[in-house]
């Protein structure tokens, strides 16, 4: 009876009855432990292939620039040769060698010029005259040019200088 007494004291709660069950909603399915740290590693191993891609790329993009700058730097050289070969290809001592060596070309012969003080005027030459007509002391008409050379002629005698009558 002691046990039964003992019941009495806490006589005063009341136990309450389940209630009808309930569906409670469905638990989400977990993913396990295992799976995670497997996809954890995938996305590692992923990342380290991007990354060693991403080096090896950069590496080969190094070395093409490398034979690029050697590139260019010969062609700088090409060109620099080149305009040197242009600058002596224009100096007049190489541009006489070629008119010889290849187009023939020779000295002038010497000739020997007699120059007439006083030539003879033909009768249409008076109109052909290129230049300003003037009169000479004897009546006839010489050009600018002859004037120029019989002045020439006077101031230095050494050996002479002819000029032509020029037609148009």
């Amino acid at each position: 009876m002691t046990a039964a007494r003992q019941l009495e004291e806490y006589s005063h709660y009341r136990e309450e009855t389940p209630l009808p069950r309930q569906r409670r909603p469905k638990k989400r399915s977990r993913i396990p432990v295992t799976v995670k740290v497997c996809l954890v590693a995938a996305c590692c191993v992923v990342v380290g292939l991007l990354y060693l891609q991403q080096q090896v790329t950069s590496y080969y993009l190094s070395m093409e620039l490398v034979q690029i700058e050697e590139q260019v730097n010969a062609m700088q050289q090409r060109n620099d040769h080149l305009v040197l070969s242009l600058e002596s290809q224009r100096s007049l001592k190489q541009i006489e060698q070629i008119a010889r060596n290849e187009l023939g070309m020779v000295e002038p012969t010497y000739t020997a010029t007699l120059v007439l003080n006083g030539p003879a005027v033909m009768a249409g030459e008076a109109e052909s005259r290129w230049v300003a007509e003037e009169e000479t002391p004897s009546g006839e008409t010489m050009g600018i040019l002859a004037t120029l050379a019989s002045w020439m002629n006077r101031v230095l005698p050494l050996g002479g200088v002819e000029a032509g009558t020029l037609h148009r």
